[in-house]
């Protein structure tokens, strides 16, 4: 019997568009847990792909970095499918 494959959650958000480089590396020093794909810079979109294990530690992030004072907006759009792959 095969497993079902879970898959990710995909996130859009949007930042202030200064703090896409700070945030993908955020992200990438933590790989394990989203990756950021810039869907439109000029607009501060980004895309956070999030393991599907990793989703709840992802929330726990950006909650972390709006309220550290890190980044100054950080606002979740909309959840979107994962269908990247036919882009």
């Amino acid at each position: 019997m095969k497993k079902a494959i879970m898959k990710g959650r995909n996130l859009l958000c949007k930042v202030d568009v200064k703090d896409i480089a700070f945030l993908n590396a955020i992200f990438e020093w933590y790989h394990e847990v989203a990756t950021v794909r810039t869907k439109d810079r000029k607009e501060g979109l980004i895309e956070l792909w999030i393991a599907p294990t990793f989703y709840e530690d992802a929330l726990k992030a950006i909650d972390y970095l709006k309220s550290g004072g890190f980044v100054k907006k950080f606002e979740i759009v909309k959840e979107v499918g994962d269908d990247w792959h036919k882009e």
